[in-house]
């Protein structure tokens, strides 16, 4: 893809066209906000054969290669059954050492670093501190933290940040892919990756689940009302993935933005429409302390969750914290 057709986080676009990529950088950020897709395109501009260095022509040999995902230049490592093993990064040490063998740069990427074994990340730091000049190293990830301090010490980070709704509405509209465009952006969370591979009603039928929990635990304000509803299904069996409650969360956290836009009488900035008077009634019944108060918890969850704690355990404890601070515990 053109760098001129990405959409976000032009900043780092704009960097990368001056061609001063360093030997070895970690492009960090969400899924599907286009890491992967700036650093195939800066490799094929890196070998680009057209007069525009800021750009690809996308005519030339080179371009055509690349595109196809044939370029000798251009390796690109992925996890098999969601690991990178040695004996792949062994072969990245091998092939480091030789020189181009059609363009001016070889590039290796390594797509989902963090799934990286131990042994796999230690046999490469030698290639990732000291590449030949005419190599580059790009590693990709979500959850850069997860990757060995030594790994990302050796690496200049590109932080990614979300799309805005805006953007992701607007490129929604312009490839005609969803029909929802407002529901779609808002439950992306600033991915188009996501918005693009989004089942919109599996996700509203979801979104349902977390609106009954709150509307049991503004009936009760009790826990025990929560944990009645998790131990039924598919909860029951949801809640003990880490995905799926990172993505439970990610409802939850849309939902909450809705009870405060409501219980500050900014009804124009919700999401959940078809939800309104309920979640209304949910809202005036919290109180905005409450809410304020949930958000943080939310947020607190989801970095528990990341960090490997127990998923149904952070679940709950969300609702727990939740329960000291009610209005009326």
């Amino acid at each position: 893809m053109k760098l001129a057709d990405l959409v976000g986080n032009q900043p780092v676009v704009d960097l990368m066209r001056t061609g001063h990529l360093p030997p070895a950088s970690l492009f960090s950020g969400i899924d599907g906000i286009g890491k992967k897709t700036l650093a195939l395109s800066l490799a094929a501009l890196a070998n680009c054969k057209g007069s525009d260095r800021t750009d690809l022509c996308g005519e030339c040999s080179s371009c055509l290669k690349a595109a196809a995902g044939q370029h000798s230049d251009i390796r690109l490592f992925e996890p098999l059954k969601g690991t990178l093993k040695i004996d792949a990064m062994r072969e990245l040490n091998r092939e480091i050492r030789f020189r181009p063998f059609e363009g001016r740069f070889r590039f290796f990427i390594i797509d989902q670093a963090e799934t990286m074994t131990e042994e796999a990340a230690n046999s490469i730091l030698k290639s990732i501190e000291e590449p030949p000049e005419s190599s580059r190293i790009i590693l990709i990830s979500a959850y850069p933290y997860r990757l060995l301090p030594t790994i990302r010490s050796r690496c200049q980070m590109f932080p990614f940040h979300p799309l805005s709704r805006t953007q992701i509405q607007d490129y929604l509209r312009d490839h005609g892919s969803v029909e929802n465009v407002e529901m779609t952006s808002a439950y992306s969370e600033g991915s188009i990756g996501r918005a693009r591979e989004m089942d919109l009603q599996e996700t509203l039928a979801d979104r349902d689940l977390m609106l009954d929990l709150l509307t049991s635990w503004c009936s009760r304000q009790s826990f025990s009302a929560v944990y009645q509803k998790c131990e039924q299904p598919p909860l029951k069996t949801d809640l003990k993935n880490r995905d799926r409650v990172q993505h439970y969360l990610d409802l939850l956290q849309i939902l909450g933005e809705d009870l405060y836009f409501l219980h500050v009488e900014t009804p124009q900035r919700v999401i959940n429409r078809d939800r309104i008077e309920e979640i209304g009634h949910i809202s005036h019944a919290l109180g905005l302390n409450w809410i304020r108060s949930f958000h943080y918890h939310i947020g607190q969850a989801k970095r528990e969750v990341d960090q490997y704690v127990n998923p149904l355990m952070c679940f709950e404890t969300l609702w727990i914290m939740s329960r000291n601070e009610a209005p009326n515990a």
